[in-house]
């Protein structure tokens, strides 16, 4: 889960939480610092940060990552037997298609094909509400789906982190210091969080939706006639509904305001989902990660 953070004009911090253990091992853009902290089987909390220009020094219960280690990591996967590679790389792209193509049907075909199929059966014309029905699928499936994962144990753990990075954030933003009792109490609900964009998304896709359905001639009849056509032209206009949703979630995070609020709210309650309360360590560790990457010259 991502959320991006503005602060002290166009600047931004990312924050991302992940199922533990997380080990970088490349570093594919130039002057990225990425640090990643996790807590380890034992509880002890380490700390990865790439790239290692500068000996980090050692901090009570943080250990930084040596860069032999990382060079470890990478010898470990390029010294596996070439078959058990292959097979790895196969059953990723498997795994790769076989979720894209899961997430096709799911959002795209799947609510199509349900509203035309009701749309024969009952005896009133519902044809007008296509767009609110098939977005109230997708937004049906995604919520459903984020209640559901989250009373798995690794997911709910992913969900504290989630928690403990929008404390963190608030805090920082709040120009606070960065203690565990300063973070504690912040709110857990962020309005920049990627849940968030997921659900502005998801609203976004309904008004364009709704705005081709009814304004631009043949679409109507295509989408009852062709489903699949239909399904095709929603899948092949994400770019756009991405870039609305984007810019959506920028002005609210500029702007603190009744519309914004409004606008900002749906995500803001899936975050009762997506976002548990942490414990002290997971704090901390979000408090470390977050300073490993704010700048030294305060240009943030």
């Amino acid at each position: 889960n991502y959320e991006i953070t503005e602060r002290a004009g166009y600047s931004w911090l990312a924050g991302a939480s992940i199922i533990e253990p997380f080990y970088p091992i490349r570093d594919d853009i130039d002057r990225l610092a990425l640090a990643s902290y996790i807590v380890d089987v034992a509880g002890e909390l380490s700390g990865e940060e790439e790239p290692a220009e500068t000996e980090v020094e050692s901090e009570p219960e943080v250990v930084a990552a040596e860069v032999e280690y990382l060079d470890k990591k990478v010898e470990k996967v390029e010294t596996k037997p070439e078959k058990e590679s292959l097979l790895s790389a196969i059953i990723g792209i498997v795994a790769m298609v076989l979720g894209i193509g899961l997430a096709v049907v799911l959002f795209f075909v799947l609510p199509t094909l349900a509203f035309n199929l009701i749309n024969r059966l009952v005896n009133v014309d519902i044809t007008p509400y296509r767009a609110l029905f098939e977005g109230g699928i997708k937004i049906l499936i995604f919520v459903g789906y984020m209640f559901a994962v989250s009373f798995m144990k690794d997911i709910r753990r992913v969900f504290m982190y989630h928690g403990a990075e929008h404390k963190t954030i608030f805090c920082y933003e709040k120009k606070l210091e960065l203690t565990v009792e300063n973070v504690r109490a912040q709110s857990r609900f962020h309005p920049r969080c990627g849940t968030s964009f997921m659900i502005v998304m998801l609203i976004v896709s309904v008004l364009v939706s709704f705005l081709l359905l009814t304004f631009v001639p043949g679409v109507q009849w295509l989408a009852e006639h062709y489903g699949l056509v239909w399904s095709l032209i929603r899948l092949l206009l994400m770019p756009i509904i991405c870039g609305i949703g984007y810019e959506v979630i920028r002005f609210c995070g500029k702007h603190d305001n009744i519309l914004t609020k409004i606008v900002s709210a749906p995500g803001v309650w899936l975050q009762h989902i997506s976002t548990k309360e942490p414990d002290d360590s997971m704090i901390e560790c979000a408090i470390i990660a977050i300073q490993k990457v704010i700048p030294d010259d305060g240009s943030d």
